[in-house]
């Protein structure tokens, strides 16, 4: 009875011309609007290195968070931007401690914190984070080209071109003469396996990138990336090395996944893949596979916890 009486009183409203009360102005039942792929072929994809990995872990996060669906800065990325800023002072062993402890202290307070009593130890961490940096300055055997160091680079493909763009944090130059990319992990979690650090997507995106010259007046030979995880528990650094793209059997793989990042971005469908990181997925409430993610035409679910609702 409720569901015949509110369907007449939406067709009493849509007859009297009432804005949305006839089914034909419901979204969740409208056929798709457009079924073209988000870059049209012969035009560029721009593609960052710091995108890949979540491109292609979950290409239906990647886009949404690039629509507006990612949320506010958090604490641990606030003081992990306020680090790398500090690391920008650092080229060597040599930089002053007292000074980069100084720069932390004096930008802290911009930090959005969720509790105040979170500002000691964060802070703590930061301070950490600068000593565990200049300790592993101290035994790295490359020499520094440059810090904070954007690059923009065309690669051609047959589809479409590809505009590798980015930032690396440090760009040095081992024994060899070849060029190496350090990104600093300033996170809790951010190590990786060495299974996966063999193909990691951010690593292999610098890497494609010096071979296809973005860095062309230090060189275009890579001789590998790393990743350096001052952000954990330990007690030092711990560098994560990838073995130069171009050595092995799978020569060229870091290009190649490249273009099929281009081609994940670029695509007309976007898929939800079940990850492990979908519990700390900003969009969760837009995702058909998370269990909260659901039509806008179905009713809310409404669980009972004990005496109240939730």
């Amino acid at each position: 009875p409720a569901r015949r009486a509110a369907a007449a009183e939406l067709a009493r409203l849509a007859a009297a011309g009432v804005p949305g009360a006839h089914p034909d102005d419901w979204w969740g039942l409208r056929v798709l609007s457009d079924d073209r792929p988000l870059v049209d072929d012969g035009d560029p994809v721009r593609v960052t290195p710091s995108a890949m990995e979540s491109a292609l872990r979950c290409s239906l996060r990647w886009l949404l968070e690039r629509h507006g669906g990612s949320g506010p800065t958090s604490t641990a990325q606030g003081v992990g931007n306020l680090v790398h800023a500090a690391a920008m002072l650092a080229e060597d062993a040599s930089a002053d401690r007292g000074a980069l402890l100084d720069y932390v202290a004096a930008r802290f307070d911009a930090i959005e914190l969720a509790a105040r009593w979170m500002a000691g130890p964060e802070r703590e961490r930061a301070e950490a984070m600068v000593d565990k940096l200049l300790r592993w300055l101290a035994t790295n055997p490359r020499r520094l080209l440059a810090i904070e160091h954007e690059f923009a680079v065309r690669l051609d493909d047959p589809n479409r071109p590809i505009d590798l763009t980015g930032r690396v944090d440090r760009l040095e130059v081992d024994e060899a003469g070849r060029l190496v990319v350090i990104d600093l992990k300033t996170g809790k979690s951010t190590a990786v396996t060495g299974t996966d650090l063999a193909e990691h997507p951010q690593l292999g995106a610098y890497q494609a990138a010096v071979e296809a010259g973005a860095f062309a007046e230090f060189g275009d030979e890579s001789g590998g990336a790393a990743l350096v995880q001052l952000g954990t528990s330990a007690k030092d650094a711990r560098e994560q090395n990838q073995p130069a793209a171009s050595e092995g059997p799978a020569a060229g793989w870091a290009t190649a996944l490249v273009r099929r990042t281009a081609d994940t971005m670029a695509a007309a469908t976007f898929a939800a893949v079940a990850n492990s990181k979908c519990r700390v997925c900003p969009v969760r409430t837009s995702c058909p596979v998370s269990g909260q993610g659901r039509q806008v035409v179905e009713p809310p679910t409404v669980r009972r916890t004990g005496e109240g609702e939730e």
